[in-house]
């Protein structure tokens, strides 16, 4: 719960900075339905453009994994399995 509020939380950050007039030469570079990544260190977040609106959401960590192919998630695996 706690987390969801802070993913929450960084969400409307980014929206409502790029959305406003520091944004502005931000989403000025993206076309309509482009989108760009900004890793942290504890957060994937996706921007996108959408009606001429910045579009922000978290990835999850299940997100992070469904987008790799095979033999990345098969890396992944072995290891966490040599870490426990």
């Amino acid at each position: 719960m706690m987390r969801d509020k802070e993913q929450e939380r960084i969400t409307k950050l980014y929206s409502k900075y790029l959305n406003g007039p520091l944004g502005i030469g931000v989403m000025s570079h993206l076309e309509e339905g482009e989108s760009f990544t900004i890793k942290s260190e504890d957060e994937i977040v996706r921007i996108s453009k959408q009606n001429g609106k910045a579009i922000v959401r978290i990835i999850t960590n299940d997100e992070k994994i469904s987008e790799l192919d095979g033999k990345q998630k098969l890396e992944i695996h072995q290891k966490e399995y040599l870490k426990s």
